[in-house]
């Protein structure tokens, strides 16, 4: 059966993740996702961690979001998903979903901080989607995501990331607003390979970020009359000045997108 556990914890980014907020970006990523490229990105990660996708494979999907990935693993590969997350929110919106997906006996949605958290088992998989930026001790959260995962086991990873230092006075405005601690690619790399992790793939896919920022607009817009029914002209111009804004970082090299993937040693 699926469960929320509740901590005292309550993060919102400073208003980022309200409940109005969340479905509003939901409507750009697509159905059950607030991370880039949504279920594209999802079809991604899925390729790269090939033949470890097994019916009762336990993955870990941290900043797990409103559920969208964790229903794909659960539903298309059989996975057993605990996902964990700091928003209420997001957390209520994942267990909202679950009466629809088909899998509610396949996934537990925690309501906590994985730095802070024991599970009772390791686990095969640890997945996270643009979540990490939140954390600024990464050396601690890796060394933690090392040790929650069972020997050979795989960790895949898409963040945000950055580019030159220091970035235009605009990003890094941008950068403290939200509080997101960033590390440029390599650098993201090096840290997954000090934590103990082997077979590091540390990509820099701005290329494919700044493609998904610019297309993903454009189906909004598409989509403009459904989008209209739940909020107002003023959210719509929202999303695309801000993708519009992600964008501009990507050129003039102050932001980057890196996914990862590392495995560890046996």
């Amino acid at each position: 059966m699926t469960t929320l556990r509740r901590t005292d914890t309550k993060y919102d980014n400073n208003g980022q993740y309200s409940r109005a907020s969340i479905l509003r970006y939901e409507k750009i990523f697509g159905a059950g996702y607030i991370s880039t490229g949504g279920p594209a990105t999802t079809t991604y990660l899925c390729n790269l961690l090939g033949n470890k996708l097994q019916p009762g494979v336990k993955v870990l999907d941290v900043g797990s979001g409103i559920g969208g990935a964790a229903f794909h693993l659960a539903r298309e590969y059989g996975a057993i998903v605990t996902g964990v997350d700091l928003s209420p929110e997001m957390t209520d919106l994942a267990l909202d979903a679950t009466a629809d997906s088909g899998v509610s006996g396949q996934v537990t949605f925690l309501l906590a901080d994985v730095l802070e958290t024991e599970f009772d088992e390791p686990f095969d998989i640890i997945w996270s989607r643009d979540a990490l930026m939140h954390v600024h001790d990464k050396k601690r959260l890796f060394a933690k995501l090392y040790s929650l995962l069972n020997d050979g086991g795989q960790l895949v990873i898409t963040d945000y990331a950055r580019g030159q230092q220091p970035g235009t006075p605009e990003f890094e405005a941008y950068a403290k607003s939200t509080g997101y601690h960033l590390v440029e690619p390599a650098a993201y790399g090096k840290l997954l390979e000090e934590a103990g992790f082997t077979d590091v793939i540390a990509e820099d896919a701005t290329p494919k970020f700044t493609e998904i920022l610019k297309n993903e607009p454009v189906n909004l817009a598409a989509n403009r009359e459904d989008f209209l029914s739940s909020f107002s002209e003023a959210d719509l111009n929202y999303l695309v000045d801000r993708w519009a804004m992600k964008v501009r970082f990507c050129e003039a090299n102050d932001m980057k997108w890196g996914i990862y993937k590392a495995t560890k040693k046996v």
